[in-house]
């Protein structure tokens, strides 16, 4: 255990012997997606508040490991020509909840926002400048969780709500059905006041094409076969948020 991770053990342990609640125990990461400056270069984020630098793959699994982030050409450009950088936050959060047998519900713990489990990455481009930040709700997680991972579009919209968003929600398309009696299928795009930051916020509840309820030859519930889930970017202007059509 770090130095670091053993003053915030022993800062938690004395907010519990002088009588915090569980419920009011929050550990914070040391460094954040929210933290990263657009139009710095990426090498600008501290590489030692971070873990497990690799290429992303537009919100799904990391692909090629990276040892730093002046590696950033060695991923795969996008249709935009920006590169996709994604990594964890700092573990040592979730050393500290092992050791004191927290429940992860009571901590901001891991890569997460509003307290759910999320994979974040930057887009930079050619001269290694950081254009765009980018985070989808993790899929590898319970499928309870996974079901409230719709429910992170309230939270954007709070954090943005000044930033005159257009909000439409999309119609269920071909093959598409509800979950039960749900379906959620909404698009928000927005511009700061001046002008210089895009964003756009989708979030969707529903099952896609091929994924149904019950198994139509065993007749067994099919157990995940639905979409929950929110994605969000932020971009630096002339660079545009990538929204469904």
């Amino acid at each position: 255990m770090t130095v670091r991770a053993a003053r915030l053990l022993v800062a938690v342990y004395l907010s519990f012997a002088s009588g915090g609640a569980y419920g009011q125990v929050l550990i914070q990461p040391v460094y954040s997606i929210w933290d990263v400056v657009l139009g710095q270069s990426v090498t600008q984020i501290p590489e030692p508040d971070i873990s497990e630098l690799a290429c992303g793959t537009n919100g799904g699994p990391p692909a090629h490991t990276l040892d730093q982030f002046e590696d950033f050409a060695q991923c795969q450009p996008e249709g935009s020509g920006l590169r996709e950088v994604t990594f964890i936050y700092d573990d040592e959060q979730d050393y500290i909840a092992r050791a004191l047998e927290l429940e992860y519900k009571f901590l901001q713990g891991g890569t997460s926002i509003f307290a759910h489990p999320v994979v974040v990455s930057v887009l930079v481009d050619p001269a290694g400048l950081v254009q765009g930040l980018r985070i989808v709700t993790d899929n590898r997680i319970s499928d309870r969780e996974r079901r409230t991972a719709v429910t992170l579009m309230r939270n954007f919209k709070a954090r943005f709500h000044d930033w005159a968003l257009d909000c439409r929600d999309i119609p269920m398309k071909h093959g598409e059905q509800p979950v039960g009696n749900q379906f959620s299928h909404e698009v928000c795009t927005g511009t700061s006041a001046d002008g210089r930051l895009r964003i756009a916020i989708e979030a969707s509840y529903l099952r896609k094409k091929g994924q149904t309820a019950v198994n139509l030859e065993t007749q067994a519930v099919n157990s995940g076969y639905f979409e929950s889930q929110t994605r969000f970017e932020q971009m630096l202007a002339p660079y545009d948020p990538t929204v469904s059509p």
